[in-house]
């Protein structure tokens, strides 16, 4: 083997012309090869500017894009930076005239779309007793008012017509859009959660977010960005499916151009004035954002080349949103507690009027006297056949978490109880079987405890999930009760819990479903923050060669892996009240 190699490279040397002086016909070459490729650098720096949220550029080395320390003229890396290229882009789409609201516009607005729970909700998380209460982030609340002039200044250049807009394959107005639709079997927490992700990353780049009608989330939500509308007709051409493929194109084609432009020295100068290649892309492939919308350079190219998202999202992905290098700086600033969802669902996801009257109406008659509230949201995922196999196992093993962790008193049969309790304590149960409420109200009537009166309250159980308007509005409902409570216990692998848990700022109680005898009855969880069920772990950017193929974990340190009783495969963003997890980030070359 030696020898052979020898021979090659004896071979390779033989082969090798010797050293001559350069001619001056090289040196001319050479200079115009030179100024060429200098030229063709400034044009494509022209392109290398990532929506004004990197703080550096991309340079090309063997066929990968890697970060430099270049600055960029406008980064984005904090709060203020981030509303500074909100509001540039506004006055770029208005030319320079937003469109700010009259007092008349206001009222005429509010008028048009009450919402009793924007002024009333907070209050009912203020006065718990057990749990410490998570105040408004202002710089949320910022980023959210000039999001909204950016909002409102779009629709109306469009004519407050988005459908016909798309269906033009209009581009005249400057304006980017992010819809959050779904698929129609989702049920409501698989529908809210996703839809604040969606809105994150259309805030990060100035992106307009739509909500389909057919979500009937404009029906049961209140209209969050004032003097504008984020309902959007669900028209057959506007909604993707699969006959209606040329309108939305599916993620891998756009995969397909970055690849192509990446391999043709980035971009094409001869596509300036030309129509865009892709109209509108569907970045899900099934509930959420496909691997690489995730990386640097989808993102970047994304934001130039493609002024349509429609996210056909069932699963929160917004933990994976902080893993994005060109993103974490901004979100570190904006939510420093890492309560994203909270900040989030509390000033966008606001109940409509007949939502919020029902939940005022369960509060006021069951809810108010009590002085300590447990929430329990109890789902059979297979429903009656998995019902029958757990429900005793399971219902004992919410009273024994309960008794364990001193939330719920435990039950005497000596001691006789007092006429007048010192203390009252309320168990709301969400569930489609009454079998926990029976259960509960049995063990507490029958054995009154000395020091506490225990009221069990449920308002629906009807064995089998419906879809629809009304099933939405009381489902909604249940939510907001479940997350007044100071202690939460949730199922496993639910979205419905998470809502309660984004909603109510609550690091919940996992009950364990597995049926074994030993296992503990349940597991409190590491964070408030919801958990990104059954995402790829590592990063799949293989045009970012610093992060391609790392596990995101390892990279960020405050995305972690959810808890096994949860979700056995999934991250969450950890929340800063659970001091065992570094606020620092691992050392990376971002």
């Amino acid at each position: 083997m030696g020898r052979m190699m020898s021979r090659k490279g004896m071979s390779f040397s033989r082969l090798r012309a010797p050293r001559r002086p350069y001619s001056c016909g090289a040196l001319t070459i050479v200079l115009v090869l030179g100024l060429t490729t200098l030229l063709l650098f400034g044009l494509e720096n022209k392109h290398v500017k990532f929506l004004s949220h990197m703080s550096g550029i991309y340079t090309q080395d063997n066929g990968y894009r890697t970060l430099n320390r270049t600055k960029m003229e406008y980064p984005v890396t904090d709060v203020p930076s981030l509303i500074q290229a909100i509001r540039r882009t506004t006055e770029k789409i208005s030319g320079g005239q937003p469109h700010e609201l009259t007092e008349v516009e206001r009222a005429n607005w509010k008028r048009k779309n009450p919402c009793q729970s924007r002024t009333e909700l907070e209050p009912f998380y203020t006065r718990r007793k057990f749990v410490t209460h998570v105040k408004r982030n202002p710089k949320w609340d910022a980023v959210l008012r000039e999001y909204e002039i950016l909002h409102r200044t779009c629709l109306q250049k469009i004519d407050w017509n988005a459908t016909k807009y798309f269906l033009e394959r209009n581009d005249s107005s400057g304006c980017k859009f992010a819809v959050a639709g779904g698929p129609g079997w989702a049920g409501l927490g698989n529908k809210v959660l996703p839809t604040l992700a969606v809105l994150l990353y259309a805030v990060l780049t100035q992106r307009v977010l739509l909500v389909p009608v057919s979500s009937r989330l404009p029906d049961i939500m209140c209209e969050p960005f004032e003097g504008s509308s984020w309902a959007v007709d669900p028209d057959r051409l506007f909604t993707p499916s699969e006959n209606h493929e040329d309108v939305w194109r599916p993620f891998s084609e756009f995969e397909s151009l970055v690849d192509t432009t990446i391999a043709q020295g980035y971009f094409d100068q001869t596509r300036n004035g030309t129509p865009k290649k892709l109209y509108g892309i569907r970045p899900a492939s099934w509930c959420q954002p496909v691997p690489r919308f995730f990386c640097n350079m989808e993102q970047e190219i994304l934001q130039t080349e493609v002024p349509w998202l429609y996210f056909t999202s069932c699963i929160l992905f917004m933990p994976k949103l902080f893993a994005i290098p060109a993103f974490r700086s901004v979100l570190k600033d904006l939510f420093p507690d890492r309560m994203a969802t909270t900040h989030m669902i509390r000033s966008v996801m606001y109940p409509s009027d007949p939502v919020w009257t029902r939940v005022k109406n369960v509060e006021a008659m069951y809810l108010r006297h009590a002085d300590r509230r447990l929430g329990v949201q109890m789902r059979y995922r297979d429903l009656d056949a998995q019902f029958q196999e757990l429900h005793n196992t399971v219902n004992s093993r919410v009273l024994q978490c309960a008794w364990n962790h001193g939330i719920l008193p435990v039950v005497n049969t000596t001691t006789p109880r007092p006429k007048s309790p010192s203390s009252a304590t309320t168990i709301f149960v969400t569930s489609l079987f009454p079998d926990l409420r029976d259960y509960l109200s049995e063990v507490y009537h029958r054995n009154p405890p000395a020091t506490s009166a225990v009221g069990i309250y449920q308002l629906s159980h009807g064995a089998v999930q419906k879809f629809g308007l009304e099933e939405d509005i009381q489902a909604l409902a249940e939510v907001m009760c479940l997350s007044f409570s100071d202690e939460l216990f949730v199922t496993p692998l639910s979205t419905f819990g998470s809502m309660a848990q984004a909603y109510g700022a609550l690091t919940p109680y996992f009950l364990e479903y597995r049926n074994n005898s030993s296992l503990p009855p349940c597991e409190r969880g590491q964070t408030i923050d919801p958990c990104h069920q059954d995402p790829e772990m590592a990063y799949i950017c293989p045009h970012d060669r610093d992060f391609h193929g790392k596990v995101i974990t390892e990279v960020v340190r405050t995305i972690r892996a959810c808890p096994v009783i949860d979700t056995p495969h999934g991250v969450q963003l950890v929340t800063i009240d659970r001091p065992s997890f570094p606020d620092d980030e691992t050392t990376s070359s971002f």
